[in-house]
């Protein structure tokens, strides 16, 4: 009952905000949304890609930030996702959470609180793809999250109670909070997972997230998340494993990938394994702190790896119905 009283009183704040001319947008901009949810005034960001028109709902990628929460343009920046969403003709969603965390399962996650339990991120993150496609804006068979550190927990959470909502998934340096593990998800999705074996702060052998030596919560071992989701999917495999090029000499690192899929191609779990990696986006501008976060791979760039992928799951290829 306090879901659908949350989620009835986003559509009321949302619809309200619509009739009175304030929702609007230019194509090719980053636009700030406030969504009222459990009480809490909730920010997300849109971005319309430029040349781009409004005439026919277009896939949608939400954008999650890690721990500490970087805001849209900080994201952007640092993810170089708003060319290929120019490229390709997708809108990106950022999703802010309160304080700066995701409520991801492990338990508590905040900084700067106490605990963060209670928050319904699922509900907020449900609630924003409901809105997107009703405005007709977001096409509901290609709607996509990835997420990083914090934000990638966050997007397993989803994947496992929201996935028949989803098209599929995407989580970079991040491994399934342990607290999830006895969860089955709603439906066979595809994911693409990308981790570092040389990770400072998400242990690649699993136990207790650290920062700054505190722990946060428990994870499970990269190896037994990338089980789960092929256990889920009633996968078996690996049916193709490859080394990419060594692009970098100088990045200390490398890239291997392991694929799994059924036959027929429609669920399929990619696991970007990168050697000597750490807690850094492949590719992207984060921030370059070797001491604290490890080597920062660049033979890729993620997010072109993770929009191939996701560019193979939608109409007519991906398993399981969609509301």
């Amino acid at each position: 009952m306090r879901r659908f009283l949350n989620i009835f009183m986003a559509f009321v704040v949302v619809a309200v905000v619509w009739d009175l001319g304030i929702w609007s947008y230019a194509w090719g901009a980053l636009e700030r949304y406030t969504m009222l949810w459990e009480g809490r005034e909730r920010i997300y960001f849109v971005y319309f890609p430029s040349q781009q028109t409004a005439t026919a709902p277009k896939p949608v990628i939400f954008l999650l930030h890690g721990g500490g929460g970087a805001d849209a343009h900080e994201m952007a920046k640092r993810t170089g996702i708003h060319p290929i969403a120019d490229r390709e003709g997708f809108l990106v969603v950022y999703p802010y959470g309160v304080d700066g965390q995701w409520n991801d399962g492990r338990g508590k996650t905040f900084r700067r609180a106490d605990n963060n339990t209670g928050v319904d991120d699922v509900g907020f993150i449900a609630a924003i793809r409901n809105t997107l496609v009703r405005s007709g804006s977001a096409d509901p068979r290609r709607v996509y999250v990835v997420g990083l550190s914090n934000g990638g927990m966050m997007t397993y959470r989803l994947g496992i109670e929201l996935g028949d909502r989803l098209t599929a998934i995407a989580a970079i340096i991040a491994n399934l909070p342990a607290n999830l593990a006895g969860q089955r998800p709603v439906r066979p999705l595809p994911v693409l997972i990308m981790n570092g074996t040389d990770d400072p702060m998400m242990p690649w052998q699993g136990g207790s997230v650290r920062v700054l030596g505190k722990e946060y919560g428990e994870v499970l071992s990269t190896v037994a998340t990338v089980e789960y989701w092929v256990k889920a999917a009633g996968l078996a495999g690996p049916v193709e494993t490859k080394k990419l090029e060594n692009r970098s000499l100088e990045d200390r690192s490398t890239v291997e990938v392991d694929v799994y899929r059924n036959p027929r191609g429609t669920v399929e779990v990619m696991f970007y394994r990168v050697i000597g990696g750490g807690h850094n986006l492949p590719g992207g501008q984060t921030p370059d702190r070797p001491l604290l976060l490890g080597p920062k791979n660049m033979d890729i760039h993620a997010m072109e790896e993770v929009w191939a992928f996701f560019k193979k799951h939608g109409p007519g290829v991906s398993t399981g119905g969609h509301r």
